[in-house]
């Protein structure tokens, strides 16, 4: 809590509408190629081939903890919480909050700053709800 009684997020965790196995993650980048569906925080995190230099950058600024999760990571507990995916869950002790959700994600087209600047706001906003 901060001194006004206000939560304070202290980690983050994504989740990615994809499965983390080698076989999910094979047929996620084919799909990609060929037009299927795609996560769109992937499109934020990702390049075709690695997390992008800008994200990386992105995350250092926003200076908290991210753990990085698949659909078929989530326990019962989080999979209730997460909701339709791709998400980002805010963190704060014991207590979680959804902040992002696909219908945040969607028309950012991987644009990393709209990405952050929507996070900040996320962020900032269920900080200072519980005040």
């Amino acid at each position: 809590m901060t001194a006004a009684g206000e939560t304070r997020i202290d980690r983050l965790t994504f989740v990615y509408d994809a499965d983390g196995t080698v076989v999910g993650e094979l047929r996620y980048w084919f799909g990609t190629l060929l037009g299927a569906p795609h996560c769109t925080l992937c499109d934020v995190t990702h390049s075709r081939w690695r997390r992008k230099p800008s994200f990386r950058a992105c995350a250092d600024r926003v200076g908290l903890p991210i753990e990085y999760l698949h659909r078929d990571d989530l326990d019962d507990g989080l999979r209730s919480l997460a909701g339709p995916l791709p998400v980002v869950i805010g963190h704060s002790g014991r207590d979680q909050v959804r902040l992002l959700g696909p219908e945040d994600l969607r028309d950012l087209h991987g644009d990393v700053v709209s990405f952050e600047a929507i996070l900040r706001s996320a962020i900032a906003k269920a900080e200072h709800a519980s005040g």
